[in-house]
């Protein structure tokens, strides 16, 4: 990685928007039927002219429906949907050229077991594309980072450390910084506690445009997660001035339906999704283009509320409110569920 590299955000101009189809019956109810319903009516909903490519493997691509026929497809395997983490870094190198970072992958520090397909997942879809990729051997997702395209990087500290147990803190701190020269790495060491991947930053903090940065927070000492909620503020108050911060309310980990449960499979290669596991309902875990931001809607009181915020801080931009619970059901959120391909068309995937 070059010092003089661009590194590209999820807000650039020019970028298709990835998405994968659901089919894990062991984290996905009824074979993935709700989430699928689900991933329909969010693709309907994105603005007219939003390009999209669905990554789906070739064994299921016959499952995709008609109401997808004009979405472009790319057929690589995966062990599930979460791209935000499986797919790599993205940056313009020193000749303009576009190329990759990708991270070692264990499957969430063991969240999954079936995770062969997503470890070479970032090296498939660079292959495919025709682009170099460098691949460090760190454990990382890319939920653990958020950066806003002009030098400043939040990175989620605590799930890092947990996936890289050999590793000291100051030595996970340098590697980053050799991967990423240049970059200034602000870092963040907590988790919220409903969250299965142990601190992703994008349910905590993620970066909507170079200068604005949502978080998460709450004022009720009686939440589990107001300490968290706290020193991340205390974090983000260090950040430079020109970064404004936008809070948005933290609802408290919902408890899934007993039929929001129903036919899961229940297998020793997933962790086990039943009505005692928590969800964690951010409304920070945006997806987002250049031209607009989808926010999560839970059904909860503060949806509104988290939608008004976002529109005031980012009047330029179209945002539109999409039903995140059966994405929450399977761990994620929108943020996680998406990525983003620079500058391609659809007829060079």
């Amino acid at each position: 990685m070059t010092t003089t590299a661009r590194w590209l955000p999820d807000f650039m101009e020019n970028q298709r928007l990835l998405l994968a189809w659901p089919y894990r019956g062991d984290v996905w109810r009824k074979q993935a039927g709700p989430a699928r319903d689900a991933l329909i009516k969010l693709i309907k909903q994105l603005p007219d002219n939003t390009p999209v490519s669905l990554v789906v493997p070739a064994s299921i691509s016959d499952s995709v429906p008609e109401a997808l026929k004009s979405v472009q497809r790319i057929e690589i395997d995966y062990d599930d949907i979460w791209l935000r983490d499986t797919a790599p870094l993205w940056q313009l190198n020193s000749d303009g050229q576009l190329a990759a970072l990708s991270f070692d992958f264990d499957g969430w520090g063991g969240v999954q077991d079936v995770i062969a397909t997503d470890k070479i997942f970032a090296k498939r879809l660079c292959s495919r594309l025709r682009r170099p990729v460098v691949s460090s051997q760190l454990i990382a997702e890319g939920g653990a980072f958020t950066h806003n395209g002009q030098g400043d990087w939040l990175i989620g500290l605590a799930c890092i450390k947990q996936r890289n147990p050999k590793m000291t803190e100051r030595e996970i701190k340098s590697l980053l910084d050799k991967l990423l020269p240049g970059q200034r790495l602000h870092f963040f060491d907590g988790a919220l506690v409903a969250d299965e991947t142990g601190g992703h930053i994008d349910n905590m903090a993620l970066f909507v445009d170079a200068n604005t940065l949502l978080y998460a927070a709450t004022d009720s000492t009686a939440h589990p997660d107001y300490k968290t909620c706290q020193a991340l503020k205390r974090q983000l108050d260090k950040l430079p001035a020109y970064i404004r911060t936008i809070p948005l309310p933290l609802p408290l980990p919902q408890m899934p339906a007993c039929e929001e449960r129903e036919e899961v499979e229940l297998t020793s290669s997933s962790l086990k999704r039943t009505v005692e596991l928590p969800l964690l309902c951010s409304y920070v875990n945006v997806l987002q283009t250049s031209r607009f931001v989808a926010v999560p809607q839970f059904g909860l009181s503060t949806d509104a509320d988290a939608l008004l915020t976002i529109r005031e801080a980012l009047p330029q931009r179209k945002v539109i409110a999409v039903d995140a619970r059966e994405f929450v059901l399977g761990g994620g959120g929108l943020h996680c569920i998406s990525h983003n391909l620079p500058e391609f068309k659809a007829d060079e995937l």
